[in-house]
Order: C-alpha cells, then structure tokens, then sequence
C-alpha cells in the first residue's frame, strides 16, 4: 500500500468535513487484481490486500478525494465507517 498524507485524526476513523468546491479525485481501493486497472482511467489506485490494509489506507485519504470505487472485501472491512457524513462518497464493484 502506498502511504499518502496523513489526517490529524490517525487512528480514530474521524475525518473532518470536506469543503465544497471543484471536483475532487477518485480511488480505486482493494485487492490489486480488482482494482488496477481503474489507473487508466485516471484514478488513484490503492492496493489493500487486508483488512488492516484497506482501514489505514481509508484513514489516510486526503480530503481530496471525492470518490472511493471498492472491492467487496475491502467495503466489507470497513464496514459503517464508509457511510460515515464526512466520509467520501464509495461504490462497491459488483
């Protein structure tokens, strides 16, 4: 997993609000079968093979980010914390 900068609430799964504004980018987040060829398309593509993977990898998302496109394992790890209010808006992949 690629390492991005990282929220003042590491570790917490808090995110603060997102300001509104221009579009923002997409993620492409899971196992890296499933989810590289989202790079050429232009998203962001970050592989997370664990659970434990895909949880620092969705903590440290930059604000940034508009759209999270997940692998089912990856959604069902992080279970509520994706329908959170500040979270990004996600897809699962069927």
């Amino acid at each position: 997993m690629r390492t991005m900068s990282l929220d003042a609430t590491q570790g917490t799964g808090a995110r603060t609000p997102r300001a509104a504004g221009p579009a923002g980018t997409v993620v492409a987040l899971g196992e890296q079968a499933l989810v590289e060829g989202f790079g050429l398309a232009g998203a962001v593509v970050r592989v997370a093979e664990t659970a434990v993977e895909v949880e620092e990898a969705w903590i440290t998302l930059p604000r940034s980010v508009a759209v999270v496109v997940l692998t089912p394992r990856a959604a069902a790890a992080l279970g509520a914390r994706r329908d959170a209010p500040v979270a990004p808006m996600s897809v699962v992949l069927p």
